[in-house]
């Protein structure tokens, strides 16, 4: 995800050593959504025929927004929470009706 690989370059680039901790936290992040893919909140908003849920990370204005489909996790968006936070919301286009 290219919003994903900005946000890498930008901490990055602010201070040496951040873009691993976004990093770490994006992984951390992942591992209990799929741990507990059904615990975080429905995205507001969105039909609920997609079932998205999201997470805001701890130490960083990121959110992932995430499907949980037929024994998979989907990503959708990983984006600045305070910048543009729906611009991500054309992409229900592509995903299947219900995941």
């Amino acid at each position: 995800m290219a919003e994903y690989e900005d946000a890498l370059v930008y901490y990055e680039t602010c201070e040496e050593g951040l873009g691993l901790r976004l990093i770490r936290e994006v992984d951390a992040a992942i591992a209990l959504i799929m741990e507990f893919p059904e615990a975080r909140p429905l995205v507001r908003g969105v039909p609920a025929k997609y079932g998205l849920r999201w997470v805001l990370l701890r130490s960083f204005p990121i959110e992932l927004v995430y499907a949980v489909g037929e024994g998979a996790v989907v990503i959708v968006a990983v984006f600045h929470a305070h910048r543009r936070p729906g611009y991500w919301r054309e992409r229900l286009k592509r995903l299947p009706r219900e995941m």
